[in-house]
């Protein structure tokens, strides 16, 4: 739910800076005269004050879909998108400098990024969740292009996150064995619950559709299914014989498929735990997967540098696709299934997936991509690694 008030939307709210070296000016007049500032970072402050004046304010932030500044114009896009769906529908004209694939810009890192890798993200509207290398969950502000909160509480690195769909828990896995769950309707104390039960780092978690059941991956070759209302385990599948690497959920939540360090691909029913399908085929350990929203391909990405189409169905190989450098380690599918992204060292990879075929090469990350997260609306993707950028990329 867009507008429901989360700690960090508090955060935001509090920290929007008066104009330098002016007087700050009230009302929906004073959000003209920033939003008209010669100064860009005022324009990103003033387009999160426009929303605070109903359809005066909805009107400025279009009218800032012509901003000279490309992060002004992308940040009143995410708004509008949040606010008004339909006014970005009626508007694509004025974003029309996006038909093509693009680099917008990269969030603002803390002086000691270097020690802080990203590992995972996740979107949530306008905002965006980091995992990193320094046990610590970060929330930035995509509008603003800042860091505005940040949850501690995991004692290793955090290797995965996901957050529920009405945006309001957010769930954590991390090398010191948990599992949190973090409110975020509250600004102080967040963290409302440890999960415990695993043996290994916790290397994936992934929510059902009914948004209380949790399913985990670990380091100790099982699959853990939980209830987070109850905090509660209600079963383990102990089908790999390696170490799980990541576990994912078809759209619907009708099927799972986890990967293990051993090559293997396991196809699962979620609701019994019963196998459907063992999948064969890479020549190395398998870091991601993707699956379509139509639940008949089963997209998966490789140290072995390629990737590899299944069909659900039968359970058979349908395609190859190489021209990675290094290891695949994150997957993206657009929500109408027609287009992969595939994320490995230095370099982001789109694909048709119904043709197989190369559209484009994405560049600007300095080492390995570890995580690749579209928008809701599929204008945006956001990728994060290594070198500890997060860049932001848009998709016509």
């Amino acid at each position: 739910m867009p507008n429901d008030l989360r700690p960090y939307d508090a955060v935001l709210g509090g920290k929007t800076p008066p104009p330098i070296g002016g007087l700050v000016l009230g009302g929906i007049f004073g959000v003209k005269t920033r939003i008209n500032s010669a100064i860009a970072p005022q324009r990103r402050t003033a387009l999160i004050e426009a929303l605070k004046y109903g359809e005066a304010g909805l009107d400025l932030l279009v009218k800032s879909l012509e901003d000279s500044s490309v992060v002004v114009r992308y940040g009143a896009r995410i708004l509008i998108s949040q606010r008004s769906p339909a006014v970005i529908e009626n508007q694509f004209e004025q974003w029309s400098q996006y038909q093509d694939f693009s680099y917008i810009t990269s969030l603002e890192q803390p002086f000691n990024f270097h020690s802080r890798p990203v590992n995972a993200i996740t979107i949530d509207g306008q905002f965006l969740i980091s995992c990193h290398r320094d046990h610590s969950i970060r929330v930035w502000s995509l509008v603003l292009g800042k860091q505005i909160f940040t949850l501690t509480g995991h004692t290793d690195i955090v290797t995965s996150v996901v957050i529920s769909r009405n945006r309001k828990l957010l769930i954590s896995g991390s090398c010191d064995r948990t599992i949190k769950v973090w409110d975020l309707t509250k600004l102080r104390n967040p963290e409302v619950l440890t999960l415990k039960g695993h043996h290994g780092y916790v290397n994936s978690v992934a929510l059902l559709p009914d948004q209380n059941t949790l399913v985990s991956g670990s380091q100790d070759t099982t699959i853990k299914f939980w209830d987070i209302s109850k905090g509660k385990n209600l079963r383990t599948i102990k089908g790999h014989t390696n170490l799980v690497n990541a576990v994912v959920l078809s759209p619907d939540g009708q099927i799972m498929a986890s990967c293990s360090w051993n090559t293997m691909i396991r196809v699962w029913n979620p609701h019994t735990g019963s196998q459907i399908w063992e999948l064969i085929g890479h020549s190395a350990k398998v870091w991601s997967f993707a699956i379509t929203p139509d639940n008949q391909i089963l997209v998966s990405g490789s140290k072995d540098k390629t990737i590899k189409l299944w069909d659900l169905v039968t359970g058979r190989e349908i395609a190859t696709l190489e021209g990675h450098k290094g290891e695949v380690r994150a997957l993206a599918i657009s929500k109408d299934g027609q287009t992969l992204f595939s994320a490995s060292f230095k370099e982001i990879k789109i694909w048709n997936l119904a043709s197989r075929q190369l559209i484009r090469t994405l560049k600007g990350h300095l080492g390995l991509i570890n995580a690749i997260a579209l928008s809701e609306d599929g204008l945006t993707l956001i990728s994060g690694g290594e070198d500890a950028l997060i860049n932001i990329w848009a998709v016509p």
